[in-house]
């Protein structure tokens, strides 16, 4: 008898369950935007800058070197590169990991404290905008991206500088940074903060589950510059995985405000008891009375 309540409640427990949304793109209301994507080689001193509108898109990847599914992803994320402007960054996953040596703790951390999980393949454009796994939502991931990228940010007028200088005599890279951006397009109390990547252009590492050997735009850490609009500060570079070929890349993201908590006295907590219960759905109920039904013939018998 106790094995058949315990079934029963299984059984209704998973149809309360939320569907998998994998696949289908979710826009993450409480993220601001990330942009940016301006780019120096870290073994060469140098300068660059860009309206805001000409900036890419910043499209972060996911992933993992035995992650087979990863590579559909990967495949279609440089398919839609091929016709837009647009940069690919891919974090590596790190905490717990013993297969893949890309990753970092400080990419971790990114995922988890402004993406909450890190499950690869997850690819998130702009900031604003997640879509989970390789299983297109159309027609294809390449339509579900080219679709992502149709929601321009449009920052206005304004600018973003980069200058990096190398170290000289063992002394420590410098670099400089610039943005200029009308503040007032965004809500009440916003803020910016912006950061360096740190990117290996390409590791080789061909033990990893998934088969792929070139392992391209890795983010191998991430030096933060704070809420200022400009600065400039010395940094510390990490060693590239193999080749000397590592890339300082200038990201910025829109820190949104948090939202205001609804006063509980403010609202009816009836009312909002039956709108937070989920739904039973019909074929949970029919397999719980029928499986109910079973018993009871079972112990008239």
């Amino acid at each position: 008898m106790r094995k058949s309540v315990f079934l029963i409640s299984v059984l209704l427990f998973v149809s309360i369950m939320p569907a998998s949304n994998a696949g289908k793109p979710v826009t993450l209301e409480q993220n601001g935007a990330v942009f940016g994507g301006l780019y120096l080689d870290a073994n060469e001193s140098g300068t660059t800058n860009s309206q805001l509108g000409d900036l890419p898109a910043i499209v972060e990847d996911y992933t993992a070197t035995w992650c087979t599914n990863c590579l559909d992803v990967e495949e279609a994320l440089y398919d839609v590169k091929d016709n837009n402007n647009m940069n690919v960054y891919h974090f590596h996953r790190f905490i717990g990991e013993n297969e893949d040596p890309l990753g970092s703790q400080v990419g971790d951390d990114r995922w988890i404290e402004r993406y909450e999980h890190r499950l690869p393949p997850t690819a998130i454009f702009n900031g604003t905008i997640r879509q989970i796994g390789s299983v297109p939502d159309g027609e294809s991931l390449q339509a579900d991206y080219t679709n992502n990228l149709a929601n321009p940010l449009n920052l206005g007028n304004g600018i973003s500088a980069l200058t990096y200088e190398t170290g000289v005599n063992g002394s420590s890279p410098t670099i400089a940074w610039h943005l200029e951006i009308d503040m007032s397009q965004f809500p009440n109390n916003s803020k910016i903060e912006s950061s360096i990547w740190v990117v290996e252009k390409t590791a080789y590492f061909p033990d990893g589950g998934n088969g792929k050997q070139h392992y391209n735009q890795s983010v191998k850490t991430i030096i933060t510059l704070g809420e200022s609009l400009q600065g400039m500060i010395d940094i510390t570079l990490p060693d590239a995985y193999d080749e000397n070929d590592l890339e300082i890349h200038l990201i910025h993201e829109v820190i949104l405000p948090e939202p205001v908590e609804q006063d509980p006295e403010d609202t009816n907590s009836d009312s909002k008891d039956d709108e937070s219960m989920p739904a039973i759905s019909a074929i949970a109920v029919i397999s719980a009375t029928m499986i109910a039904a079973f018993i009871v013939q079972r112990k008239l018998q």
